[in-house]
């Protein structure tokens, strides 16, 4: 190796390199990630090109829909489920998406999603047996009563992508995310963007014209600056998380300070699509730890080889009054 690549392999942080070992064990743990690189259906997607309006391929017509502002997209995305018994819904695994919602009993379920799967919001334990409702959920136990959930892989994997609605009770949607394979309750517009900002994959404008379209262009789903659902950090993170997915170090070093530009370039280069992948969603996925008015950190938890891990990454703002990432 050149002693230009190895300073600038040195100037890549420790969050990185750690995101590269991790993503070796991601390919073991979720094999289907490898199949977002063929199929679209189901997945929603985001123009790079274009200040990242969002699209949803229905499984049902394999058209694209114009996904808006995240008040549209909660709408469409209702219009567009299908419905469900609870006794089918319970084959598919509960996914969790950070959001701010309330959350009555500090359990990490907010409330409305215990509503829609029937755990009480008042108690940590709802079947009282000594593990915390959302430990269950994630071990594949029942955080009803006794015994496992019963899971259905091939439900499930056939069922990818759809949006449903629970038909038996009062209309609750969820979103059945191909990669993840796991379902995402939609029970407000906040969550309905935190699901296309966490799971949005980056397509550039001459490969989505390759999709029929079943309606004309909508709204960008970024909100407006003074719309409190996103602030201006977020939008250059959410934004350098969606190149990262689509692998367009031309679009991504954008949203970095100059002195990242090299580094950005030479790391997207050699990591593969899926390292690219969940590090896009590991970006997309953090939550704001500290700010100040010139300086925003945001953070996510991974694990590897048993240990958790925190990443963290620093927007800060420029004299243009522009925001930019300052690591990676």
């Amino acid at each position: 190796m050149g002693w230009k690549k190895y300073i600038m392999m040195n100037q890549i942080s420790n969050g990185v390199k750690k995101i590269l070992l991790i993503s070796l064990i991601f390919c073991i743990i979720l094999p289907n990630i490898a199949r977002s690189e063929t199929a679209l259906s189901g997945r929603i997607l985001l123009q790079v090109e274009d200040n990242g309006q969002a699209w949803y391929i229905s499984p049902g017509d394999e058209k694209k829909y114009g996904l808006g502002k995240p008040d549209d997209a909660f709408i469409l995305m209702r219009q567009l489920g299908v419905g469900i018994s609870n006794e089918d819904l319970a084959k598919i695994p509960v996914g969790f998406s950070t959001n701010n919602n309330l959350d009555s009993d500090a359990d990490w379920l907010d409330d409305n999603l215990e509503i829609a799967i029937g755990t009480d919001k008042n108690k940590k334990d709802t079947d009282a047996d000594g593990y915390d409702d959302k430990i269950e959920l994630t071990s594949g136990y029942n955080p009803l009563g006794a015994g496992k959930q019963a899971i259905d892989a091939r439900f499930t994997q056939n069922n990818a992508g759809k949006i449903f609605l629970q038909v038996k009770k009062n209309g609750e949607a969820w979103y059945l995310e191909p990669i993840t394979q796991k379902r995402y309750f939609l029970g407000r517009p906040s969550d309905a963007f935190q699901v296309m900002r966490t799971f949005g994959l980056g397509i550039t404008n001459a490969d989505l014209e390759k999709i029929p379209a079943d309606q004309p262009p909508v709204a960008i789903i970024i909100p407006p600056l003074t719309d409190p659902i996103i602030t201006p950090a977020e939008n250059t993170l959410s934004l350098a998380a969606a190149a990262i997915r689509a692998a367009s170090a031309a679009s991504a070093v954008s949203y970095f300070t100059p002195n990242m530009h090299k580094p950005i370039e030479y790391s997207m280069e050699h990591m593969s699509k899926e390292s690219l992948l969940i590090l896009a969603n590991i970006l997309s996925g953090s939550t704001l730890k500290s700010s100040t008015a010139t300086k925003k950190t945001y953070a996510n938890e991974v694990y590897f080889q048993g240990e958790k891990h925190t990443v963290r990454f620093h927007v800060e703002k420029q004299p243009d009054e522009e925001w930019l990432m300052t690591n990676l």
